[in-house]
């Protein structure tokens, strides 16, 4: 199945509402490096965050189509995020630069 138009709306739809999750990521980045061990913040908040996305991505297409993405589908679904990654980069940055002037 060729991801169709629906589910890149929903990516553009992603990127800009899930990003202002890195104020609440960055909040708790302390407890989290506790747990994960990671050496850049910045860097992992980036990483959940285009994990979320694709599992986000994912789960549109088993709403809409009732099946599970298959591996050519879950590699379109990578790269219609990583095709958005400086987008994705400028928002975060945003938030960051909000988060240090509050």
């Amino acid at each position: 199945m060729v991801l169709g138009v629906y589910i890149r709306k929903e990516v553009e739809s992603a990127i800009k509402n899930w990003c202002p999750n890195v104020t609440l990521l960055k909040k708790g980045e302390s407890r989290l490096q506790k747990i994960w061990k990671f050496k850049s913040g910045s860097d992992f908040i980036y990483g959940y965050l285009v994990g979320q996305m694709e599992g986000y991505i994912a789960g549109l297409i088993v709403g809409r189509h009732g099946k599970i993405p298959d591996s050519e589908e879950s590699k379109e679904i990578r790269k219609m995020v990583e095709e958005r990654a400086e987008e994705i980069r400028q928002v975060m940055t945003v938030h960051e630069k909000k988060d240090e002037t509050s």
